[in-house]
C-alpha cells in the first residue's frame, strides 16, 4: 500500500461483536538504511510504503546490510506488530522456538539454546527483570509499543556480551521517525472461547515535532485485559521395568492393609501412580506506556532520550483433582484395587479404586503482579565529518510483589468407587467417580502451603563510544568504546512453616506443645483421621465443558475452597498455629542478594576491499571484559560450627542448633574474558551474499547459583554451599552462509552454524573442609570438564508474487523458513543417552502465507517444532513435549482512509500441547487453551 504523507489523528472507537485480534495503524516512514544515518543526513521521502511487504523488505534490508549475521522484524506500521506479542512474532523465524504460558508466547529458544543462553536488550540497553533468572518474559512488554527486533545471531564486539545462543534488541519508537503531528489510536475487544468472554484493549500514539523539526516528543500508551482459561492433565511416577523409582500397583489380597509380597500381588502399570486434572483460570491486566524525546539542537549534535513502562497483573487460580494408584509410605494401608485390567506386555491398564476411594483436592493460586521501567539518555556529537562520539546512560528497576501470596492447598475427598481405565486407545484415561465428588462430600483437611518471592531488580549502565571513518584508507570504520554495567538482583523469600499441621486429625501437634488444638472437628472419613471441613468451605464447581475437545470420559467438574473461610476454620482450631505455621512468614535463610557489575572495553574495525573484483567487508573485533559478583545472604558460618556426639555411634549433631550458626555472609570474586569475533561478508554479486563469522562467546551463571547458602549433611559428611566464583560458560562459535535477495521482498537464504561450548555448570564435588576437625566434602555447582557441540542449517525463502501472477493474485506472497538443530555432548554417559539439550527440538519450520491489495491485508501462518525434551531427570524417565503445531490468522482492511478494521484467530485448529515420560504412551500432561479472537477498529485522519 503507498500513501502520500500527510498529518494523521486517530480517534478510539469501539471494538464490536465477537473479539479478536487487531492492531492499531497509523503510517510511519519506511525504514531503510538511511535510518543508520545521523538524523541530519537522511532524506526525507515524499512517498511512504506500509504494510506486510514494507515490513518484509525493511526486515531484509536490515539482514543484507548487517556485516553479522542478524535478523529482523519491523512493524507493518504504528501499533500494528505482526502477532499478538513479540515471542509469537519471533517464532516466525528461522532458527527461533517458543514456549507457552497458557497458550500465550513467554519464552524464546535460539538454535536450540533457552532461558539464560540469550540476551534481551530494549534499544540497546539491559532491562531488569522481575523473575530470578537471566531469562526474559516477553509477555511483559506490549507488542503496540514497538518499532522492531532483531536477533543478533554472531556478535560484533560493540554488542552486549552474554548470549551464546543470541542477542536480541528490541526498538522503541522515537518522535523524528515522523513528520509533525501524528496521532494514533485503536480499540479492540479480544475473545477467548473457553472462557466465553470478551476483554477489551486500548492503544493510542501521540508525535509532533517542533522547532523546524529540530525536536520531537512520542508517547505511546497500551492498556489490555485478558481472561485465559487452560484444561490440563497430568501424570506423574510411571512403570519401567528396571528404574528403582518404577512405580507399581499392589493388590492387597489379605486385606491387613499392609503389603506383603508372600500373599499379596504386584503388577506393572500404564497408568501412573498420580493421576491429576487441572482447571486453571487466569485474568490478565496489563498497562504500558513509552516516552520519547529527541533533540538535534544543531547539525552535529543529537540527544535522545527513551523510556518504557510495564505493569504486569495476573491473577491465576488452579482448581486441580488428583487420584492416587499407588501405596504411598504417608497414608495408612495401600489404596484398595480390584477389577484389574491388563495390555498384551501384562501390564495393568485398567483399575477400580474402592471401599471410600480417596480423591484430593487442590488449588493453586498463582499471582505475578509486576512493575518494569527503564529511563535513557544518549548524546551523540559528530564532531567531525568521519568521527561520532556517543555517550549512553540507563536505569532500569522491576519489582514483583510477593510477600507470600501463593497458595498450594490440598484438601482428601472421598466416593464409593473410582475407576481410571486406560485401555481405550485415548491419549488420557477414562475416569469414572461414583458417586460423582460434589461441594456436599465429605472432606478433610490435608495440607496448606503460602509462599512467593519478592524480587526487586536494577540496573544501571553507562557507555561511551566511538565512531571513526579513516580517510582514504582500507579501513572504513573503526568503533571503540568502555561499557560499564551494573546489576543488584534481590529476592526475599516467603514460606509456611508447618503446612501440614492440620492434616490427619493434627496429629503433628505433638512436635508443637506450645499449641492446644480444639480437637472437636476431629472424625475418621474412610479409615482416615481428619479434621472435618466445613459445608461453607467448599464452593460449588466453576466451570464446566472440562477437556472440550478431547477424547475420552473425564472427570465431571468439581469443587473448590473459599481459602478466607478455610482459614478461619482453621483458626477455630488452633489460631496461634494457625497464624504462625500456615500463614506464610519471611524466611531469611532463603533471600539473597546478588550484585553484578562488569567493565568492558571493546575495538572493532571494518575492512573494505575487493576479492576476485567483488566488494567485501571483514569486521575484526575484540571486547574485554572483567565481571565481578557479590552475593549477600544467610549461610552456614562454618567456622563457628561446633559438634558433639550423637546418640547413635559415630553420629555427629549440632551444639545447640543448626540455626545458631547460619550468619548473614558476604562473598566476592571475579573473571576476565576476552572475546575476539571476525565477520566476513563477501558480495558475490550485487545480489549475492557469502557469509562467515567466528567468535568467542560467554553465558553467565544463573542467580541461583550464584547466591549465599550453605548447610551440612552430617550423616555423609558433606558441605552444600553456593559458589559465587563460578565462571561463564565458554563457547566458540562459526557460521557460514549464502544469502541471495532477488527482489526486494523476496530471498534464499541458507545457513549453517556451530557453537563448541567448553564447559556446563553442574553440581559435583569441588574439595574438601575441614569443620571443627572433621574433614567434609565440598558440593557446589562448578564448571565442569566436559561441554558439548551444537550444529544446525537454517534455510528460508521469501517471495511476493507482485509481477509475476496476474491481477489481485499478484498480492500473494509467502515466506518459509526451516531450522535443523543438534547436539552431542563430549560425556561418554550423555552422549550414549541421545539426549539433546532440554528444550531443544532438532527440527522447526514456518509457512506463511500472505495477501496484500489496496485496501486488504490477510495472513495465514503455520508453525511447527518437533518434540523437545523437558527434563532428563523426571520421575520414571526424561521428559519430552511432543511436537506441536499451530495456525494463525490476521486480516486487515482499510474501510476508508482514515479507518481500519482488523481480525485475528490465534489457534485456529484448537491444538493440544502435551508430552510424556520416555515413552509416547506414558502421558505426562496434556493442555487445551482454547482459541483467541480478536477484532479491532483504528481511525485515522
Amino acid at each position: 500500500m503507498i500513501k502520500s504523507k500527510k498529518h494523521v489523528l486517530s480517534l478510539a472507537i469501539g471494538a464490536l461483536g465477537l473479539a479478536s485480534q487487531g492492531m492499531a495503524q497509523e503510517k510511519e516512514a519506511e525504514r531503510t538504511t538511511d535510518d543508520l544515518k545521523p538524523v541530519s543526513d537522511k532524506v526525507v521521502e515524499e512517498v511512504e510504503v506500509y504494510g506486510i511487504r514494507s515490513s518484509i523488505k525493511s526486515s531484509l534490508d536490515i539482514k543484507k546490510n548487517s556485516v553479522n549475521v542478524v535478523d529482523a522484524i519491523m512493524a507493518e506500521d504504528i501499533g500494528k506488530f505482526p502477532d499478538q506479542n513479540i515471542a509469537e512474532a519471533l517464532q516466525r523465524m528461522s532458527g527461533v522456538t517458543i514456549t507457552r504460558n497458557a497458550g500465550e508466547g513467554q519464552n524464546i529458544t535460539v538454535r536450540g539454546l533457552g532461558g539464560d543462553y540469550n540476551v534481551t536488550t530494549i534499544n540497546g540497553r539491559r532491562m531488569a527483570s522481575e523473575h530470578s533468572s537471566r531469562d526474559f518474559n516477553y509477555d511483559l512488554i506490549a507488542a503496540e509499543l514497538l518499532k522492531g527486533v532483531e536477533v543478533y545471531k554472531s556478535p560484533v564486539a560493540k554488542t552486549q556480551e552474554g548470549g551464546i545462543g543470541s542477542v536480541v534488541n528490541i526498538q522503541t519508537r522515537r518522535p523524528l521517525d515522523f513528520s509533525g503531528l501524528t496521532v494514533s489510536g485503536s480499540v479492540k475487544g479480544i475473545y477467548e472461547d473457553r472462557t466465553e468472554e470478551m476483554n477489551p484493549q486500548a492503544s493510542f500514539l501521540v508525535s509532533n515535532t517542533f522547532a523546524d523539526g529540530t525536536f520531537g516528543a512520542l508517547l505511546t500508551a497500551v492498556y489490555s485485559e485478558r481472561t485465559l482459561r487452560t484444561d490440563a492433565y497430568q501424570g506423574e511416577g510411571f512403570y519401567n521395568r528396571g528404574n528403582e523409582d518404577s512405580i507399581t500397583v499392589r493388590q492387597d489380597v489379605d486385606g491387613n492393609g499392609e503389603f506383603d509380597p508372600a500373599v499379596d500381588n504386584e503388577y506393572g502399570s500404564i497408568i501412573p501412580g498420580y493421576v491429576r486434572y487441572t482447571n486453571w483460570q487466569d485474568t490478565r491486566e496489563r498497562i504500558g506506556a513509552s516516552l520519547a524525546l529527541q533533540w538535534q539542537p544543531r547539525g552535529d549534535v543529537e540527544v535522545n532520550f527513551d523510556s518504557i513502562y510495564s505493569a504486569y497483573d495476573t491473577n491465576g487460580e488452579q482448581y486441580e483433582i488428583s487420584f492416587v494408584t499407588y501405596d504411598e509410605d504417608w497414608t495408612p494401608g495401600i489404596p484398595n484395587v480390584t477389577d484389574l485390567g491388563f495390555d498384551d506386555d501384562g501390564l495393568v491398564n485398567a483399575l477400580t479404586l474402592s471401599d471410600g476411594a480417596m480423591a484430593e483436592l487442590l488449588n493453586t493460586s498463582l499471582p505475578r503482579k509486576t512493575e518494569t521501567f527503564q529511563v535513557g539518555n544518549n548524546v551523540a556529537w559528530h564532531v567531525r565529518d568521519n568521527l561520532t562520539l556517543t555517550v549512553d546512560v540507563s536505569h532500569s528497576e522491576s519489582e514483583n510483589t510477593n510477600n507470600g501470596d501463593n497458595r498450594y492447598i490440598v484438601a482428601r475427598g472421598f466416593v464409593d468407587e473410582i475407576r481410571i481405565d486406560q485401555s481405550g486407545g485415548n491419549l488420557l484415561p477414562d475416569i469414572t467417580m461414583t458417586p460423582a465428588l460434589s461441594h456436599n462430600s465429605p472432606f478433610g483437611a490435608h495440607y496448606s502451603y503460602n509462599y512467593g518471592n519478592e524480587i526487586r531488580d536494577k540496573v544501571t549502565e553507562f557507555k561511551f563510544d566511538g565512531d571513526w571513518a579513516p580517510l582514504d584508507s582500507i579501513v572504513s570504520s573503526v568503533q571503540f568504546g568502555i561499557n560499564y554495567g551494573d546489576q543488584a538482583k534481590e529476592r526475599d523469600s516467603y514460606r509456611s512453616v508447618g503446612p501440614s499441621i492440620f492434616s490427619n486429625a493434627g496429629e503433628q501437634f505433638e512436635r508443637y506443645p506450645q499449641y492446644s488444638p480444639d480437637m472437636s472437628a476431629a472424625e475418621n472419613i474412610a479409615g482416615f483421621d481428619l479434621f472435618r471441613l466445613p459445608a461453607d468451605v467448599l464452593v460449588a464447581p466453576r466451570f464446566d465443558n472440562f477437556l472440550d475437545g478431547e477424547a475420552g470420559s473425564h472427570p465431571a467438574p468439581w469443587a473448590s475452597f473459599d481459602y478466607d473461610k478455610l482459614f478461619a476454620f482453621y483458626e477455630s482450631i488452633s489460631a496461634d498455629a494457625a497464624n504462625d505455621l500456615v500463614k506464610a512468614q519471611f524466611r531469611p535463610n532463603d533471600s539473597f542478594t546478588v550484585g553484578e557489575s562488569t567493565l568492558a572495553a571493546y575495538v572493532q574495525a571494518d575492512l573494505q576491499s575487493e576479492l576476485l573484483e567483488r566488494p567485501f567487508t571483514l569486521n575484526l573485533g575484540l571486547r574485554a571484559i572483567e565481571t565481578t559478583v557479590t552475593s549477600s545472604g544467610y549461610s552456614l558460618d562454618v567456622d563457628a560450627v561446633r559438634f558433639e556426639a550423637g546418640d547413635e555411634p559415630g553420629e555427629l549433631q549440632y551444639v545447640g542448633d543448626e540455626s545458631d550458626y547460619q550468619r548473614q555472609m558476604d562473598f566476592e570474586d571475579s573473571y576476565t574474558d576476552v572475546l575476539p569475533s571476525l565477520n566476513f561478508k563477501w558480495n558475490l554479486r550485487d545480489d549475492l551474499i557469502y557469509r562467515f563469522s567466528a567468535a568467542k562467546v560467554i553465558t553467565r551463571p544463573q542467580i541461583d547459583s550464584l547466591t549465599a547458602y550453605s548447610y551440612l549433611n552430617l550423616r555423609e559428611f558433606e558441605l552444600h554451599s553456593s559458589n559465587p566464583g563460578l565462571e561463564p560458560m565458554r563457547a566458540s562459535q562459526f557460521d557460514t552462509g549464502l544469502e541471495w535477495y532477488f527482489s526486494d521482498y523476496g530471498a534464499v537464504t541458507g545457513t549453517f552454524f556451530l557453537k563448541d561450548i567448553e564447559s556446563f555448570i553442574e553440581s559435583g564435588r569441588n574439595g574438601t573442609r575441614t569443620i571443627d576437625g572433621r574433614n567434609f566434602a565440598v558440593y557446589s555447582a562448578i564448571n565442569g570438564e566436559e561441554g558439548a557441540e551444537v550444529r544446525g542449517t537454517e534455510l528460508a525463502y521469501q517471495q511476493s508474487f507482485a509481477g509475476i501472477l496476474p491481477g489481485v493474485f499478484g498480492g500473494l506472497g509467502i515466506q518459509l523458513n526451516y531450522t535443523y538443530v543438534d547436539s552431542e555432548y563430549d560425556d561418554r554417559e550423555r552422549r550414549a543417552a541421545g539426549l539433546p539439550f532440554r528444550g531443544m527440538p532438532k527440527n522447526s519450520y514456518n509457512v506463511v502465507l500472505y495477501y496484500e491489495g489496496d485496501a486488504l491485508q490477510a495472513r495465514l501462518a503455520y508453525n511447527w517444532r518437533g518434540k523437545v525434551m523437558t527434563n532428563p531427570d523426571a520421575w520414571g524417565g526424561p521428559s519430552w513435549d511432543a511436537d506441536y503445531g499451530q495456525f494463525d490468522f490476521s486480516a486487515d482492511y482499510d474501510w476508508t482512509d482514515s479507518i481500519n478494521v482488523s481480525l485475528s484467530v490465534n489457534n485456529i485448529t484448537n491444538e493440544r500441547n502435551w508430552g510424556y515420560i520416555l515413552r509416547s504412551d506414558q502421558v505426562s500432561h496434556l493442555a487445551r487453551y482454547g482459541r483467541l479472537v480478536n477484532l479491532g477498529v483504528s481511525v485515522n485522519f
